[in-house]
């Protein structure tokens, strides 16, 4: 079964969810259905991932290993908020799927993620090394036809002939000043919902899975209830996709400047209280 064929659907129960989410508060009614038991043993793999943190590897992984189909669980991908989508969450809610979101914690994606029982994988990196990986990783970007579309990028920051026209070390300053609160609002966001027990997450880092790939492909596993897995492939753990740049850790301290580096810890100074240490931040 493909991703878009022989989808079988309860039309009275999808039409149902949606025109009542529509007209209503945003959320499934009360009382309209049990999603998450109605599911049965399929899955709902959110991997709600900070960009450049590894997550298309870790999505393509669970993937092979689970045998579920790679779903977009939000309206759109390109340039757009990776919030979830109540019709999609419908439509795979039978089968199970596994979804890769540059998605931040917000009251409605909790409350959707306990109406169909998703219990998202939350990944992120030094802050550091993500502005380091998104500079190359915009700039590439920007060699594509049409760029200035919004097709391809993501929904913090817009690409056109200005930006393609910075120096490296200008578009890391661009990149402080309008890509780092997403960064810090996707942070907080899910620490604050995960410390209210709005959500059940499991918190993975990129250095921590690029050190023991299938140590932590088994712990996502065992925290989402998979049980007798069995022996992984090594050769998908060993997989290079093309998204995959270098996996250096550590090149930020190299390749900012101590004015930048002083910069983006301003941004994380507003929550004192939050500990960023996922992100490599120690605790003023």
């Amino acid at each position: 079964m493909d991703t878009t064929s022989k989808i079988a659907v309860d039309a009275r129960q999808f039409l149902d969810a949606v025109t009542g989410a529509a007209t209503g508060d945003g959320l499934v009614p009360q009382g309209l259905a049990d999603f998450a038991k109605d599911r049965k043993h399929e899955q709902l793999i959110v991997v709600a991932a900070a960009p450049k943190s590894g997550s298309t590897f870790l999505v393509n992984t669970l993937m092979r290993v689970t045998g579920l189909r790679s779903f977009r669980l939000c309206a759109a991908y390109s340039t757009n908020e990776h919030d979830l989508n109540l019709p999609a969450l419908c439509l795979m809610n039978a089968y199970g799927c596994v979804s890769q979101l540059h998605i931040k914690g917000t009251f409605h994606n909790a409350a959707l993620m306990r109406t169909f029982g998703i219990k998202p994988i939350i990944l992120v990196r030094r802050i550091d090394d993500i502005v380091v990986s998104l500079l190359h990783d915009l700039k590439q970007k920007m060699q594509l036809p049409q760029f200035e579309n919004g097709l391809n990028g993501y929904s913090f920051v817009w690409l056109d002939q200005c930006t393609k026209d910075l120096s490296d070390e200008r578009l890391i300053d661009m990149i402080i000043d309008l890509a780092l609160p997403w960064f810090v609002n996707f942070y907080v966001s899910w620490y604050r919902l995960c410390e209210q027990g709005a959500v059940d997450a499991l918190w993975l880092t990129y250095e921590q899975m690029l050190a023991d790939k299938e140590g932590t492909l088994r712990q996502v596993l065992e925290f989402l209830g998979f049980r007798d897995i069995g022996a992984i492939d090594q050769g998908l753990l060993s997989y290079k996709y093309p998204t995959f740049r270098d996996g250096q850790i550590g090149q930020g301290g190299s390749a900012l400047t101590a004015t930048q580096q002083k910069r983006i810890r301003e941004h994380f100074s507003y929550y004192p209280g939050v500990d960023f240490g996922r992100y490599g931040l120690r605790r003023a």
